[in-house]
């Protein structure tokens, strides 16, 4: 029942600060794709060289609307936050470093009035959580779009449907050591801590660098 609560207090949250501001939330699916159709960010062409893009479509958003500033939420590239993420997303849809940060962004802006009340940072229009299901409707069965988006999911304590995903994720590709390490995180946060365990032993038995939830484990062993 926990996760439930949560994710209420969430929701509840959400509303309460996008209505106190005046904002109505749009839905991401009427926005038009800036080149006619979205492209995929794993797929080859959206990586080839043409004439008018050396290093093609995800070095040109990469290098002109995904700055380490914007990825880092200090400003924008092209103007105000969060347009060049929206920019990009609405090029590459399912572009990961892109759909994190506005996730990043979209939280920073809820839970921060310091935050809120920098220039050239804008309301967010759309949800995180309709960007996601856009680009899992638009380019489904990517196991990677499922590990950000459980990503973001947990950020908000949304845990059991972080554990959705990741469970997806890993049934689209087994061997997926991302997702074993941060379903180990949900699990750790779920208390089971068995699963979590078994979860940390795939991803560090791969050679997975962070200790995070080693650590995590480490300390509830000690209790």
């Amino acid at each position: 029942m926990t996760w439930r609560v949560s994710s209420q207090l969430n929701l509840l949250f959400f509303c309460a600060v996008f209505c106190f501001a005046g904002t109505v939330v749009a839905s991401c699916n009427q926005m038009e794709w800036k080149r006619g159709k979205p492209f995929d960010y794993y797929a080859p062409e959206t990586r080839a060289s043409t004439g008018t893009f050396r290093g093609g479509l995800l070095h040109l958003v990469d290098n002109y609307h995904l700055t380490p500033d914007v990825r880092n939420l200090v400003r924008g590239a092209t103007g105000a936050m969060p347009g060049d993420l929206l920019f990009v997303l609405n090029t590459i849809p399912n572009h990961p470093v892109a759909l994190d940060a506005y996730s990043r962004y979209e939280r920073r802006y809820l839970e921060s009035a310091l935050f809120r009340e920098q220039k050239f940072m804008d309301r967010p229009v759309h949800t995180a959580d309709c960007l996601f299901e856009r680009a899992d409707r638009v380019f489904p069965n990517m196991a990677e779009t499922k590990v950000v988006w459980a990503i973001h999911r947990y950020r908000s304590g949304r845990y059991k449907d972080a554990e959705v995903l990741l469970l997806q994720a890993i049934t689209l590709q087994p061997n997926y050591v991302e997702a074993h390490y941060n379903l180990g995180l949900v699990y750790v946060a779920l208390n089971q801590l068995a699963s979590a365990q078994k979860h940390a032993d795939i991803a560090y038995a791969a050679g997975y660098p962070l200790p995070g939830l080693k650590k995590k484990l480490a300390r509830l062993g000690q209790e």
